[in-house]
């Protein structure tokens, strides 16, 4: 029973080490090779599974259904990634740090003020940002 546990424990904490693409052997891979062998491998591993249990039936629906959700979860990474290149890590300057507005308790010549410093402070951190990614 306790090496049960402990064979749960290693796929917790290592065993996923095999499909995370910054520590397998597809790390330095473009983009659709990973793609590609990520659904390859999927596809092969339903038809072990389907002629295993011997669902020759379900056999085609499940690769259909493997690259589906390989698909997806490639474009939600890629979409993720894009909105976290355009729009970078920024202090939300208007709000608290528990998210709440700021602007309820300024006048409006104050509200003026603190945008004109937001935007001087935003474009010091895209200035900043830049430069960094220059070199």
């Amino acid at each position: 029973m306790f090496s049960l546990f402990k064979f749960i424990n290693f796929l917790f904490r290592q065993g996923w080490s095999i499909v995370d693409p910054s520590l397998n052997s597809m790390r330095n891979a473009p983009l659709y090779i990973k793609y590609f062998a990520t659904t390859l491998l999927a596809l092969f591993w339903s038809l072990a599974f389907g002629l295993y249990t011997a669902q020759f039936f379900f056999i085609g629906l499940n690769m259909l259904a493997h690259i589906a959700v390989i698909s997806i979860a490639f474009i939600t990474w890629y979409t993720l990634k894009g909105f976290r290149r355009v729009y970078p890590d920024v202090y939300p300057l208007m709000r608290d740090p528990n998210f709440s507005p700021k602007c309820y308790e300024m006048t409006d010549i104050e509200k003026h003020q603190a945008s004109v410093n937001a935007d001087y402070l935003l474009d010091q951190q895209k200035l900043k940002n830049e430069l960094t990614k220059k070199s």
